[in-house]
């Protein structure tokens, strides 16, 4: 898994239009290029003569459910980044077709958990977050698209049930990471509503506390956190939206010790919660050179809850 910078991230042979994806494996075609175009080609997106950007990126999202994590990360997100947000050669009209075709790998076995589908829609995801990324630099999206995308990310956020981050088999499969990265980069554009950040915050309590959520050990919070520090660092960002969402933490923590010993699950609720706001205050507390209005209203709020819910 590549981490996007710097709280962490950031497209099967085609004709006119990119086709649906979800192979168990890239077509042979695609792989008879071999891993050393491939590798070449997410270094510095040189087209070949013949070719085009949009056509390889096509191709190279094929390796987005590969279990082999080379193909899936070096090549599957690889080329997207350089292709797409570095050398920016897509056209915002097949910006929009892969959007439309990796938010429909979201769903793709939406529900399962513990086997092989979880890495199309994780890998989608942090590919997502590259075009996010560039939304905020060069729209391509109108209002409607842009509004489907967040939708799309808010629910494959809620509903994603395989929660595991690295795999001794397959290697970082990391959804929630990945899907926090999409969302850092939407809650940075304009057309992020004050609606939409009181539904992000929801968001990322909901994904911590859920009934059945264990413990996220891989930087989880901490990519969640990036994602709800885009939040706060909007200019448009009202701290008093942070009041009653702060006050589930109280009211979490509280419920937990009201039981001796405390029920396990709501005990790993819990540890997930404060991990989330230490994460958020700790990023709050880095330097900023461009701080706005909000922002120490917010790490004063966040400073203040975690003083009443230490241990």
């Amino acid at each position: 898994m590549r981490l996007l910078s710097p709280y962490a991230a950031a497209l099967a042979l085609v004709a006119l239009t990119i086709p649906p994806a979800g192979n168990a494996s890239a077509p042979p075609a695609v792989k008879e290029r071999g891993r050393p175009f491939w590798l070449e080609l997410a270094r510095d997106c040189v087209v070949p003569a013949g070719e085009s950007a949009f056509g390889l990126v096509g191709e190279a999202v094929s390796f987005l459910d590969s279990t082999d994590s080379a193909w899936r990360d070096d090549v599957g997100y690889g080329v997207v980044a350089a292709c797409v947000y570095q050398k920016k050669l897509l056209k915002p009209q097949e910006r929009r077709e892969l959007v439309a075709r990796l938010s429909a790998n979201l769903r793709r076995g939406i529900g399962e958990s513990g086997n092989d589908s979880v890495l199309l829609r994780s890998f989608s995801a942090l590919d997502l977050s590259v075009l996010a990324a560039l939304e905020n630099e060069r729209p391509a999206l109108d209002e409607a698209g842009y509004r489907r995308l967040l939708d799309d990310a808010l629910a494959y956020l809620r509903d994603e049930r395989d929660l595991r981050g690295l795999e001794p088999r397959l290697g970082w499969i990391h959804a929630t990471a990945h899907t926090a990265d999409l969302l850092r980069f939407l809650a940075r554009d304009p057309r992020f509503t004050l609606a939409d950040q009181a539904r992000l915050l929801a968001a990322a309590w909901s994904k911590m506390t859920a009934p059945g959520t264990p413990v996220f050990t891989h930087a989880e919070d901490e990519r969640l956190a990036a994602s709800l520090l885009s939040v706060v660092r909007r200019p448009d960002f009202d701290p008093a939206i942070l009041d009653p969402w702060l006050a589930r933490f109280v009211a979490l923590e509280k419920n937990v010790w009201e039981k001796a010993p405390p029920d396990p699950a709501t005990l790993d609720a819990s540890q997930n919660a404060r991990n989330l706001l230490r994460s958020l205050y700790v990023l709050q507390s880095l330097p900023d050179p461009a701080p706005t209005a909000g922002q120490a209203a917010a790490r004063e709020k966040a400073l203040a809850t975690l003083q009443q819910i230490r241990r």
